[in-house]
C-alpha cells in the first residue's frame, strides 16, 4: 500500500482514498513560503532559518525540486532509470538534512523510498513516495500549520 505523501508525475492529481503530499514547487513559490530567494538560497538546506519546524517546510520544498529535477535531467531516460537518479538524489537530500542538523528528531533515522505504481491504462504512472511514519507525519503536520491562518484573539 501507498503512503499518504504520493506525487504524481505532472500533473499532480488526487486519488481516492488517498491523501496526496503535493509537492509542487509553484505552490510553495506563491504562497509567499520562499520570497525571492538567493541563489544560495534556491535549496532550503542552505536557507538560514532551516532549522526546527520550518526546515520540514524546507525539506518539503527540496524534495519536490529533487524528483523534478532529477525527472527532467533524465527525461530521455527509462522510467526505472529515472526512478533510480530520483531515488539516489532524495537519499542524499534526506542525508543533508540530517548532516546540518536541522530537525534532528524529524530526520535522523528515516527514510523515503520511490516506486512507480501503475494507473488506468491511459494514464501516466504515479510516482509514490513511501515515507517512514514519523517523518510523513510531521511534514504533514508543518504542511497544515502553514496553511492554516493565524487567528487574532
Amino acid at each position: 500500500s501507498c503512503s499518504r505523501l504520493s506525487i504524481c508525475r505532472l500533473p499532480v492529481k488526487r486519488h481516492e482514498g488517498r491523501r496526496s503530499f503535493t509537492i509542487s514547487l509553484r505552490t510553495y513559490k506563491e504562497n509567499g513560503f520562499i520570497l525571492n530567494p538567493t541563489p544560495n538560497e534556491s535549496w532550503g538546506f542552505l536557507h538560514p532559518e532551516c532549522f526546527g519546524q520550518k526546515a520540514l517546510l524546507f525539506f518539503s520544498w527540496d524534495l519536490a525540486q529533487t524528483i523534478e529535477q532529477q525527472f527532467h535531467l533524465h527525461a530521455q531516460s527509462a522510467p526505472e532509470v529515472q526512478l533510480y537518479e530520483a531515488q539516489k538524489a532524495v537519499d542524499r537530500l534526506l542525508k543533508q538534512y540530517q548532516q546540518i542538523q536541522a530537525n534532528p528528531d524529524a530526520f535522523e533515522g528515516q527514510h523515503i523510498t520511490l516506486q512507480l505504481e501503475e494507473t488506468d491504462a491511459d494514464e501516466a504512472p504515479i510516482l509514490a513516495l513511501h515515507t517512514s511514519p514519523q517523518l510523513e507525519e510531521r511534514i504533514l503536520a508543518a504542511q497544515a500549520q502553514m496553511q492554516t491562518p493565524p487567528t487574532v484573539n
